[in-house]
């Protein structure tokens, strides 16, 4: 604005009869006390700001545009001289803008915006709408800092301080009262003693099983049912190629082995990284972690599945279809290592989808990688001498490889390695253990 629009628009209000040197500066003004308060309306801004635009030439957006601006400076120099929140600084921004919008709709609209009690009609709902917003952001960052400060504390291994609700602190009073009576009834030794690591894992185990029987007794059918429609599937490739035995092994119990062994495989990695991520429940109790949630399900799979092994291996050979073990003992050990295998890489899954929670989905596809290369449908030697690289740097096609050595008298493999295996098993166990630790802060009791 030039000083010739300047003095013009003095002139204009000293040819008014009721012009006294330094009026309307009070309504040009923002006043601080009634700015950022809680409740404030947006009034607040909309009548400096008409008075302010109304004081000055407005007759083109650049002019106004002009007047908009100034305002703006002077809410920023209030809010510095405030030291005002940044959240409510924030707020009062925002409303600033959409007066503006609204204002500059009406006066091209050829709205009366100067009139007496003008107010954008929009401008209560459009209010509302930014103040639940802003209140929204509000619960929001609230509920961030919370998740941050028990990450700190759980991170720093340090007790976890919230602030108490006031129709809440009786309630606690008689809790914390119940609570020093049941301390006082225990002996002097027991106090800071935790419970030891096998009972509470003990208790995880015969919960689940509690959990899993009521859910559904179907899984339990099911564990019987799927490694028998497997072992059909890969018996009947076998036997429609002619082939009744491969490598002295008979069709039925290789299938057997290798289905029933996979299929605990893969449901004890599903269910151990399931558990990790969302057993957050059991970590209040004490001496539950994640990294339990994940073992008692691995232990539960385990058992079971050595069970259906017992079943399916007692009930082919009373059939006539399978053929019994020449060590119970050797086969017992590998599929318990398999186990142990299932388990070590359940936990690395879970570990990681608590920074990537959408890798849970990928977990089936990266299953079926490996069954590929588990030796779950033939041997290594079953293939070309060029060939067998490709599948011996899976360590699962190692343990499965072995496995069946110690079940068939006929069948010694050649190429299966137990170094190896265990190596591989060692380090996986090793890679998900320090995995849990990086992952363990992420993990928070609901």
């Amino acid at each position: 604005m030039s000083n010739e629009d300047r003095i013009k628009g003095w002139r204009s209000r000293r040819q008014a009869g009721n012009y006294t040197v330094g009026s309307g500066v009070a309504a040009w003004r923002l006043d601080p006390a009634t700015l950022f308060e809680a409740k404030a309306t947006p009034g607040v801004l909309l009548k400096p700001l008409l008075a302010r635009l109304q004081g000055e030439p407005h007759d083109s957006v650049a002019a106004r545009r002009a007047v908009y601006e100034a305002v703006q400076a002077e809410l920023e120099a209030e809010i510095a001289r405030s030291a005002v929140d940044e959240n409510l600084a924030d707020f009062s921004r925002r409303r600033l803008r959409v007066i503006v919008r609204l204002l500059e709709q009406d006066i091209r609209a050829d709205v009366a915006v100067f009139a007496p009690g003008y107010l954008p009609a929009k401008l209560v709902a459009e209010d509302e709408r930014l103040a639940a917003a802003h209140a929204r952001r509000a619960e929001r960052r609230k509920q961030d800092e919370a998740r941050e400060a028990r990450r700190h504390a759980s991170r720093n291994d340090i007790a976890l301080e919230i602030e108490v609700a006031r129709d809440e602190e009786d309630d606690l009073a008689i809790l914390r009262d119940r609570l020093r009576g049941l301390h006082e009834g225990h002996p002097p030794d027991m106090a800071g003693r935790f419970q030891p690591v096998g009972r509470t894992l003990m208790a995880m185990f015969i919960y689940q099983l509690h959990v899993m029987h009521g859910e559904s007794r179907i899984a339990l059918v099911w564990a019987l049912v799927g490694p028998v429609v497997l072992l059909t599937l890969i018996s009947s490739l076998y036997i429609l190629m002619g082939m009744h035995f491969i490598l002295g092994m008979d069709v039925q119990t290789f299938a057997l082995l290798g289905a029933t062994t996979w299929i605990m495989f893969r449901q004890i990695v599903f269910r151990s990284s399931t558990a990790y991520v969302s057993a957050r429940g059991l970590l209040n109790f004490q001496g539950v972690t994640p990294l339990m949630c994940a073992l008692a399900q691995s232990l539960i799979y385990v058992s079971v599945y050595l069970v259906v092994f017992a079943v399916l291996i007692s009930a082919g050979h009373a059939l006539g279809f399978v053929t019994l073990p020449i060590s119970w003992p050797g086969s017992i050990l590998f599929v318990v290592l398999m186990g142990c295998c299932a388990a070590a890489m359940g936990v690395l899954f879970g570990s990681i989808a608590t920074f990537w929670p959408f890798f849970l989905r990928l977990a089936p596809i990266i299953e079926r990688f490996l069954q590929i290369f588990a030796a779950v449908f033939f041997v290594s030697e079953q293939l070309p001498e060029h060939l067998r690289p490709w599948m011996l740097w899976s360590p699962f096609a190692h343990g499965m490889q072995l496995l069946r050595s110690a079940y068939f008298e006929a069948y010694q493999s050649t190429d299966a390695s137990l170094g190896y295996f265990l190596t591989s098993l060692v380090f996986l166990m090793m890679v998900a253990l320090i995995g849990e630790r990086l992952a363990r802060p992420n993990v928070q009791p609901m």
